[in-house]
């Protein structure tokens, strides 16, 4: 049977890196998945169509994934702290980028007021993140 490849987000959480289990980028490296409790994350409503890449490279003969998280909502997150965040896709896995220990999650942002042909304003999020493990595998 074919792995099921279907495209897109279906939802994306967010949650204090200091929330998760310790050593989650280590269950990922060893091929195992994070257990997590859809309570226990806030969910983030988007607009238009997020989407998510995880690119792995060798750097000094070690290996490195870096997850980007691009996606537009009206709600601000938090700032100062860090958060890591649980993309669920359509194909029914779900990743978690962010660990409790650093390096955490890089979130940048723009503001975008709209215009008055009917486009939204909300504001564009794209997270980076770049680890051993970058996007660990979650069962929710």
């Amino acid at each position: 049977m074919l792995p099921r490849s279907l495209p897109g987000i279906r939802r994306i959480y967010f949650t204090m890196c200091a929330s998760l289990p310790p050593y989650v980028m280590l269950t990922g490296i060893c091929g195992g998945a994070v257990a997590m409790y859809r309570d226990s994350l806030e969910k983030i409503p988007f607009a238009g169509v997020p989407t998510l890449k995880c690119d792995g490279t060798v750097v000094n003969g070690s290996r490195q994934e870096k997850s980007t998280l691009e996606f537009r909502s009206s709600l601000r997150l938090p700032e100062g702290v860090g958060i890591a965040f649980v993309v669920e896709c359509v194909n029914g896995s779900s990743w978690l980028i962010g660990s409790r220990e650093p390096n955490y999650p890089v979130v940048e942002y723009s503001d975008f007021s709209g215009d008055p042909t009917g486009s939204a304003a909300v504001r564009t999020y794209k997270i980076t993140h770049i680890g051993i493990k970058s996007a660990i595998p979650v069962v929710l």
